[in-house]
């Protein structure tokens, strides 16, 4: 007596028929594998949702892939306790700002806020309730660095990705 070699499928396939004992089959298997549906393809971002758009501005927010990408950049390179309280993209104006907040407390009011705008040419910040010591200072100056870099790279997304529509 010869023994037969079996392949994967054809164990799976005997332990499902084994399983199953005699109920109805739920699955049909079909001789003929049938054509998947065409549907175009995905677009990196599509299954997010899109950021809101009010007239003249694009307000991205937390889920949006342009929030998110922003801000693990920002926790990357400053800190990883920042956050962003205010994002909106002008691409009439050519400007973009972000409003954010680091070393934050119990209260609203503590830690660093910051602005950074486009247009305006440097970054507002504000502290309260924090000691200026050589740790935040750090972290001013990486915010600064940051926000050199971050110009440079909107200048051009603003040019490439978020042209003004012309009706």
């Amino acid at each position: 007596m010869r023994k037969q070699y079996l392949d994967e499928h054809d164990i799976t396939k005997n332990m499902i028929d084994k399983i199953r004992g005699g109920f109805k089959q739920l699955i049909k298997e079909a001789d003929e594998p049938t054509q998947p549906e065409t549907k175009e393809p995905l677009v990196q971002g599509d299954d997010l949702p899109e950021p809101k758009t009010d007239g003249d501005s694009i307000s991205p927010q937390q889920g949006d892939a342009v929030f998110n990408d922003e801000l693990k950049k920002l926790q990357d390179t400053i800190d990883p306790r920042v956050k962003i309280t205010n994002f909106k993209i002008y691409p009439t104006d050519q400007n973009v700002i972000i409003e954010g907040v680091f070393l934050q407390r119990e209260s609203q009011d503590s830690g660093i806020h910051f602005k950074m705008s486009l247009s305006s040419g440097d970054i507002e910040t504000s502290m309260s309730n924090i000691d200026l010591d050589d740790k935040v200072s750090l972290l001013l100056q990486k915010l600064k660095g940051y926000y050199e870099n971050w110009v440079n790279e909107w200048a051009l997304k603003l040019t490439n990705e978020y042209r003004p529509k012309t009706d």
